[in-house]
């Protein structure tokens, strides 16, 4: 029997994945070598590790085994494997970190600011994705640390060490000629204004997210119109710029960077604050240098600043009283 590391990682990955395809663009191998390398372990084995029922990946008796067994192997090999780069003079160690784009702008810079004085050696390589990409990079070892809002990957998903890094509330973005206020209800706003407060941009991430925002919009302004829907809060703010509509998002975002801020007016919500956290792999948690990047990354977190946010207007603290 010759399993090797290589193929437990593509193993796990499809484990996790429950795809083929799915799992070739966790670990960015083609499908056709991950196939191979599969039926390679599987004749190795002489145990089938995989069934394909309906269309779907199940494991068999024996990869349900092996799935027990891989964590820990994987685990304690990467866990060997950067601790010997400590030991190593001609090693430039190379840190990957994933988070949304907004994220990276505000709270990498001064994070990488700290953590440079400390690891001048260690490259950074950043991976701009989504939570439910990140989540299936930190499976696939692709990622050593992502950082990530709490609410938008399941419960499950948190079984990565995570630190709390930063909370920001979410606001209401509106154009910045729009005032709202002393504004009392939609009705004291002229046509096209209340045309613009009723187009919304939506996002098409987190499902948490946006059955939260969804039920806000229909208890503060009723029924809507929504504008468009996008995965990127730099695309919703450039929308609400432009006087095309509004959008509810995490007030971080709105920060493009070094203290610009987009051209909007910002407003209370009262929904509940986004928790960012970062998440890691168990074995990347205690070494370096990912132990000392999550510290730089919390201590960074408590010296960012957030935009100018206004008071919650009239015209949303009366929308449960009839006036609009």
């Amino acid at each position: 029997m010759a399993m090797t590391i290589h193929q437990m990682r593509i193993f796990w990955a499809v484990s996790q994945a429950k795809s083929y395809t799915k799992a070739s663009k966790m670990l960015g191998l083609a499908q056709p070598s991950l196939s191979q390398q599969i039926a390679k372990l599987e004749d190795e084995l002489g145990a089938k590790l995989f069934n394909r029922i309906a269309g779907k990946i199940q494991l068999t008796d024996a990869g349900q085994f092996l799935y027990t067994k891989a964590e820990t192997i994987l685990a304690n090999f990467e866990e060997t494997e950067e601790g010997l780069k400590e030991f190593s003079q001609k090693t430039r160690g190379i840190l990957k970190v994933g988070m949304l784009s907004s994220v990276a702008r505000n709270i990498l810079p001064p994070t990488v600011r700290i953590f440079s004085k400390l690891f001048p050696n260690v490259q950074i390589n950043v991976l701009e994705v989504a939570p439910a990409e990140a989540i299936d990079l930190l499976y696939a070892r692709q990622l050593n640390i992502a950082v990530v809002a709490a609410d938008s990957v399941a419960a499950a998903n948190l079984s990565f060490i995570a630190n709390e890094v930063f909370s920001d509330p979410y606001v209401l973005a509106v154009p910045k000629f729009i005032n709202l206020s002393k504004i009392e209800s939609i009705k004291d706003l002229d046509i096209d204004m209340q045309a613009i407060l009723k187009s919304t941009i939506m996002f098409e991430f987190g499902s948490q997210h946006k059955k939260r925002i969804d039920a806000w919009f229909e208890k503060n302004l009723g029924d809507i119109n929504i504008l468009a829907n996008t995965r990127s809060y730099e695309v919703a703010l450039s929308m609400v710029e432009a006087g095309l509509g509004v959008v509810v998002l995490p007030a971080l975002t709105a920060v493009v960077g070094a203290g610009r801020v987009y051209n909007v007016n910002l407003y209370e919500t009262k929904i509940m604050q986004r928790r960012l956290v970062s998440l890691t792999p168990n074995q990347f948690s205690k070494i370096e240098p990912s132990k000392s990047f999550i510290k730089c990354l919390v201590e960074a977190g408590k010296n960012l600043n957030l935009p100018k946010i206004n008071l919650i207007p009239p015209i949303l603290s009366n929308a449960n009283n009839g006036n609009n």
